[in-house]
């Protein structure tokens, strides 16, 4: 089978793997010249040299946010000595590298290249087109199946204000953010409370003339005790901002940490996948394009162990390209989308959280629908137990685990 695997992240180095693995014939497209996706840092914003949008997040001083035991490839550890447990980004990048040295996957990766059009063809077939980076020259090729993994950690989403348009000051996304030195002795708002908001606003504090956290749900106890936290924005106003409590404050920049939007520009309308809301449908399982099915979504759920749960979807979307099991049928996979859209209604939770699998039981009936329906190896229970550990516990860089083996752990300092 020939498969054409787009973006050589995370998600596509592990494609790139087990696609191997089974003997299939494969390209990957990936449009910067290296490979980690959106955890390889760059200065860039916007554009890079070639005129191609910059798809990193990263930011300088970035340390992950969970264990690094569950951010790993199934079966390729970290190293022994590596006894850390929260690592900052250069290491997760080294680490993707040794992967893919490990497993001589560089060479199937054609870099520089940019996936400008996906369209269907007879047979459930494709035609993939990309542009090469440097000659602006495109190339189209004929595949049996393609595997989308471009992430979604790169377009951001910003939400629509009352007054937003009003404000004189600087509006960002933190998707651009690279460093807390353009915030040097400003008085900035930074809204969204999540990882990356809590985050970068203890990063800007240290130089900033004042930081205001706005949020709306949470936040866990005693996270930066020392910077000013607002509930939601009610409106703009040319200088700053009027808070739900009806207060109000001035602002030089407003730094909207409010996450990203799944987008693939390139596959055409033939390919029959449409964005509503952020949802991304109709996909089987958050991986089969219920229309097309030898188009498959790499890491579209969030929330979970995502490293890891890259593995069990990549053996499922070739389990189920390759026909070792046989999928439901059209209607049979449509209804089960609609009869799960209608649980997450009764249960009060908007569509653009669909692909959100959130929690330890989420996660764990996941992981085991996919090994069921497929019959394929099972997810380690252990990452269920590790799951747990960091839900129920307050990050602590010096907090460190080992995995003994697939059911257990043990936690330590270091």
């Amino acid at each position: 089978m020939k498969i054409a695997i787009i973006g050589a992240g995370p998600s596509g180095l592990v494609s790139t793997k087990y696609s191997l693995d089974e003997g299939h014939d494969i390209d990957v497209y990936e449009q910067s010249g290296y490979i980690g996706g959106t955890w390889m840092y760059t200065d860039k914003v916007g554009l890079d040299e070639y005129g191609f949008p910059v798809h990193s997040s990263m930011y300088k001083g970035l340390m992950t946010n969970v264990p690094k035991e569950i951010m790993t490839f199934l079966d390729f550890p970290y190293p022994e000595q590596q006894t850390k447990s929260y690592i900052c980004q250069p290491e997760v990048i080294n680490y993707f590298n040794q992967f893919a040295d490990t497993f001589y996957l560089k060479e199937h990766i054609k870099f520089y290249k940019r996936v400008t059009k996906v369209t269907p063809q007879p047979l459930d077939k494709w035609n993939v087109t990309a542009q090469d980076a440097k000659t602006k020259i495109s190339e189209t090729h004929t595949y049996d199946a393609v595997f989308i993994c471009t992430g979604h950690y790169s377009v951001p989403y910003i939400p629509k204000l009352p007054g937003q348009d009003k404000f004189t000051g600087e509006q960002v996304h933190s998707h651009n953010f690279r460093s807390s030195e353009p915030f040097k002795d400003k008085n900035v708002l930074v809204i969204g409370g999540s990882s990356s908001g809590v985050d970068i606003a203890g990063l800007i504090s240290k130089v900033a003339a004042k930081v205001v956290l706005c949020y709306r749900s949470m936040l866990k106890k005693n996270d930066l005790e020392d910077i000013p936290k607002k509930q939601e924005v009610s409106r703009f106003t040319e200088s700053g901002v009027i808070f739900r409590d009806g207060t109000e404050d001035t602002f030089d920049t407003i730094l909207y940490c409010t996450g990203y939007k799944y987008s693939f520009p390139f596959l055409t309308d033939g390919c029959d996948i449409k964005i509503e809301n952020n949802w991304v449908k109709p996909l089987y399982k958050h991986i089969i394009n219920i229309n097309h099915p030898t188009m498959c979504f790499i890491g579209i759920p969030y929330y979970l162990c995502e490293i890891p749960a890259l593995d069990i979807e990549v053996r499922f979307a070739l389990a189920a390209v390759g026909r070792k099991f046989s999928l439901p049928t059209k209607k049979e996979m449509l209804k089960e989308l609609e009869e799960q859209n209608f649980d997450r209604i009764t249960n009060g939770l908007h569509e653009r959280y669909t692909h959100r699998i959130k929690g330890v039981q989420n996660q764990e009936k996941y992981f085991n629908e996919l090994s069921s329906v497929a019959n394929i190896r099972p997810m380690p229970i252990v990452l269920n137990k590790i799951l747990d550990w960091v839900d129920n516990n307050k990050r602590d860089v010096t907090n460190c685990i080992k995995i003994i083996d697939n059911e257990n752990f043990v936690q330590f300092k270091c």
